[in-house]
């Protein structure tokens, strides 16, 4: 049974499935589609992700995209590690910390991405929109002291290590770095290390 990963290696999001599969010693058959040739725009790839985004994950036919999904999915695979929670109450907390970034921080972060990136590098299309960008400042400086609280007193994000350690890490350490001038110092470098 082979499981197929159509990433592009640039991608945090491809990233975050990519090293949870290292860490449970999943192998992926990795199949770039790129974005910006239009590879994930085609009949056949939208019939497998309608976004035409990557990563999207296939086994033996089934067929799932979104990196949250397919790293519960992984995770699903080795119970013993129990990476999304060995009890109701951690499992309630995976959840809760997977919901908080989606929703928040990273939604912020890829703004920023789309603004200052994407859209003037990818696409050539009119980016650095101030009003956009300073509405994802505004929500980064909100949310990411959060996290920053939640660490201090443990080194992964729920406690045990969790798949939301590898959803969170990813956009971190190399979104950070792509887009450094917007995060304002608020990402510390002692934090991505226990989340890379």
């Amino acid at each position: 049974m082979t499981i197929t990963l159509y990433d592009i290696h640039l991608s945090p999001h491809a990233r975050k499935v990519r090293l949870l599969a290292a860490e449970l010693d999943i192998p992926l058959n990795k199949v770039t589609r790129d974005p910006r040739t239009g590879e994930t725009r085609t009949p056949e790839y939208l019939a497998k992700n309608p976004n035409g985004r990557v990563p999207t994950l296939e086994e033996d036919g089934f067929v799932l995209w979104e990196s949250p999904a397919i790293l519960k999915y992984l995770a699903a695979k080795r119970p013993q590690r129990a990476l999304c929670g060995a009890d109701p109450k951690t499992q309630a907390l995976v959840d809760q910390w997977m919901c908080w970034w989606i929703g928040g921080p990273e939604a912020a972060i890829d703004t920023l991405a789309w603004e200052l990136i994407i859209k003037p590098k990818v696409f050539d299309q009119p980016g650095n929109d101030p009003g956009i960008i300073a509405d994802a400042y505004r929500r980064i400086e909100r949310y990411l002291p959060v996290l920053d609280k939640q660490l201090e007193s443990c080194n992964y994000v729920v406690g045990p290590l969790t798949i939301v350690d590898f959803l969170i890490g990813p956009r971190l350490d190399t979104q950070a770095s792509a887009i450094a001038c917007t995060m304002r110092g608020l990402i510390m470098p002692d934090r991505r290390a226990h989340l890379a």
